[in-house]
């Protein structure tokens, strides 16, 4: 199967053409131009140059059977063109349109966990209406709502390493809200191989999939289990509350070296736990623990 593929060059993107090249499939790679470098690696695709503002995305879908479709950011920046409209919504309507006048019928979506009519913040609304996009085109869908995600490979888009990167630096490591909030991360490789086996299971057409381990722990648990990855198991962790933390953010949270906006702390506060946990039925798949054993590309990086 050729499988044309959004957002290629990013955390998951980069995963899921191994796990399609792993499985044999041809790859039609979108990327913008300047930007093959990202890419996990080049022989064998087909790399298109483009995003999501050109008109002939359809023109570029040629030959394509199906599409997976990748795009999207954790923090906006308007200056810059950058935000959740834009490349939440209104590209993921663009590339089911393309899509349908390609004749590609089979589309697969990365959307979130906790997408929703009445979320918490715009991320959370914009992923809602883009599944409603992609509901309503008319293609033979899959919908994946990934809880927050781990592996290697991620830079700026894996929490892991943005966590880290302060624990690293800083004598105690902030709380937030006291860390009670239950999250449930799963494994960047596993939601990987959900998207690429979906592309050969009709029964999956039609269906939103939760993506979490199954393993709920408060987010203080998650930053021990990173510090100890990090070999810093008795970091000294300090509540701070987020009637504390939101000001800062609000008046920061434009500029890319501040490390959590207001939208991320609504959501952050509302935890991150899958409403059901079929996928690994679905899929015949044994989801990656949250533990140190696997967080061991921390240390290496």
């Amino acid at each position: 199967m050729n499988v044309f593929v959004t957002g290629a060059t990013g955390f998951v993107g980069s995963h899921i053409l191994q796990a399609l090249r792993e499985k044999g499939h041809g790859i039609i790679a979108l990327v913008r131009p300047g930007s093959e470098k990202k890419l996990p690696f080049a022989d064998g695709l087909r790399i298109v140059h483009g995003d999501m503002d050109d008109n002939d995305l359809g023109a570029k879908m040629a030959g394509a059977d199906a599409v997976i479709h990748l795009i999207g950011i954790i923090r906006e920046f308007p200056a810059r063109g950058i935000t959740f409209e834009k490349l939440h919504y209104e590209a993921t309507r663009r590339v089911a349109k393309a899509a349908r006048a390609a004749g590609v019928k089979r589309f697969i979506h990365m959307s979130a966990n906790g997408a929703s009519e009445h979320g918490v913040s715009a991320y959370q609304t914009t992923k809602w209406r883009a599944e409603r996009e992609v509901m309503a085109s008319g293609l033979d869908w899959t919908i994946f709502r990934p809880s927050v995600l781990f592996g290697g490979g991620g830079g700026a888009m894996e929490f892991t390493r943005t966590l880290a990167k302060v624990m690293a630096q800083a004598p105690v490591m902030p709380i937030f809200g006291g860390g009670g909030f239950l999250l449930d991360p799963v494994a960047v490789e596993d939601v990987a191989q959900c998207f690429v086996r979906a592309l050969a299971m009709p029964q999956t057409h039609g269906r939103v999939f939760h993506l979490c381990a199954g393993q709920p722990r408060p987010y203080r648990e998650i930053v021990r289990i990173i510090a100890a990855a990090l070999g810093r198991p008795r970091l000294p962790l300090v509540n701070v509350p987020f009637g504390a933390i939101r000001p800062l953010a609000r008046m920061l949270d434009r500029f890319a070296w501040f490390p959590v906006t207001v939208d991320q702390l609504s959501m952050l506060g509302g935890g991150n736990v899958c409403p059901g946990q079929e996928w690994p039925r679905v899929f015949g798949a044994a989801p990656r623990p949250f533990t140190v054993e696997n967080l061991t590309y921390l240390r290496r990086g």
